[in-house]
């Protein structure tokens, strides 16, 4: 139920009751899910798993994460129609953003940093990531150690400054905005094409684009379409059930026919988000609202750390890839252990499961420790007020960036 607002209540205070709102179980339980298999993802070669049919069951990982990155949008601050764009842009939204994005990226990037001197000046060999080496990626906010899924993080990074107007928008227009959604991905698709079929040697600014947020928003504007109704048989999701077997038949075609289907880009893209969009709907009537016990109070704990559980897991695989494996993905020129062997899988993904969400629970863990005790230790208000002050650095510098990026590569 949707909760009325005070029309003269200040944003701080609605930010406040926002806060409180109802908190989905299936939502928590999808998240650590996803996180899972983004785990999947890094760890299996592309090829080998997708002899399983793996864009229909782990490839859903990034577009059920942006959906309910959506979701959770549209039910932040329900109700609140008479604000301002101006509003939404505080003090208080930023150094929120800032808190849960910048200041656990800028440890990430202080340890690659310091493991990319040691490389450096001690002259070790490493596996090379090729393209992604490349310095230029700084611009978009990879660190200085690549690692995979740093690609997500400049997406992240985007939906600071994008979601308060999607969010503004959509409260106006929910319809109008939902559509505007598609418009826009498609638009970015069709630069990215446009850049392939006029210079198929600037890559980069292939994944100018392609690593942006609007690459993805018509997964964000289905999770805000579903934040009103998320109830499959609800006439208000007519619209998705059209778009499913569109988006089942692409896939199935892309499957098939690797290759054929040249546009959109990849497999986070419009086609495919339908069909993550019906298995959000189905989590959310089938798995329970609000379980007790030992086992979903895990899955809650993973839920607010899936954050850090992707920092950590860059930070591992760049450890595993540039130092002792080759990110191969089936290449035949190099000796794959896995996929040559794929029973040693079952000892490397529960490892890499264990060491990964062990330190992203135990990162978040820390971090929840400090905030907590913050209040009353004026040692850690002044490393709070440091670290603050370099993340509003780094924000600035990374949106400079975007802006470097495109007049470097272009």
């Amino acid at each position: 139920m949707d909760t009325e607002y005070d029309q003269t209540a200040t944003l701080e205070e609605l930010q406040v009751e926002s806060s409180q709102r109802k908190r989905y179980f299936q939502v928590d339980a999808m998240k650590a899910i996803m996180i899972g298999l983004v785990i999947m993802d890094h760890t299996f070669t592309h090829s080998f798993l997708h002899q399983f049919g793996s864009p229909f069951w782990e490839r859903i990982s990034i577009p059920i994460l942006m959906i309910i990155m959506g979701f959770n949008l549209g039910n932040s601050s329900k109700g609140i129609n008479h604000m301002k764009l101006k509003d939404y842009y505080t003090r208080s939204y930023f150094e929120k953003k800032l808190k849960r994005y910048f200041i656990p990226y800028l440890i990430l990037y202080f340890i690659h940093g310091i493991m990319r001197l040691i490389v450096t000046l001690g002259e070790i060999q490493i596996n090379s990531p090729a393209t992604y080496d490349s310095a230029v990626f700084r611009y978009l906010g990879f660190t200085l150690f690549y690692g995979p899924g740093l690609w997500f993080i400049p997406v992240l990074f985007g939906t600071i400054l994008v979601f308060p107007i999607l969010h503004f928008y959509f409260k106006k227009m929910p319809s109008t905005t939902f559509f505007a959604t598609f418009c826009i991905e498609f638009l970015t698709q069709f630069i990215v094409l446009m850049i392939l079929s006029t210079n198929q040697g600037n890559i980069l600014g292939v994944f100018y684009f392609l690593y942006s947020v609007f690459c993805l928003f018509s997964a964000i504007g289905m999770g805000l379409w579903l934040s009103i109704d998320h109830n499959m048989s609800s006439k208000h999701n007519v619209v998705i059930w059209i778009l499913f077997p569109i988006s089942l038949g692409y896939m199935i075609i892309a499957m098939i026919f690797p290759g054929l289907l040249f546009f959109p880009i990849g497999d986070y893209q419009m086609f495919y988000f339908p069909y993550s969009a019906v298995i959000f709907m189905c989590c959310m009537k089938l798995i329970p609202e609000n379980p007790k016990g030992t086992v979903s109070e895990f899955i809650r704990k993973v839920s607010k750390s899936t954050y850090h559980i992707l920092l950590a897991q860059i930070f591992y695989f760049s450890i595993v890839f540039q130092f002792f494996l080759i990110m191969t993905d089936g290449d035949a020129s190099t000796l794959d252990i896995f996929d040559a062997a794929p029973l040693n899988y079952l000892w490397f993904f529960p490892l890499n499961l264990v060491i990964t969400f062990g330190i992203g629970l135990f990162w978040n863990h820390l971090e929840e420790k400090f905030y907590k005790k913050m209040p009353e230790k004026r040692g850690y208000q002044k490393i709070y007020a440091f670290m603050l002050t370099l993340a509003v650095i780094a924000f600035a510098a990374w949106i400079i960036g975007q802006i470097l990026f495109f007049f470097v590569v272009f």
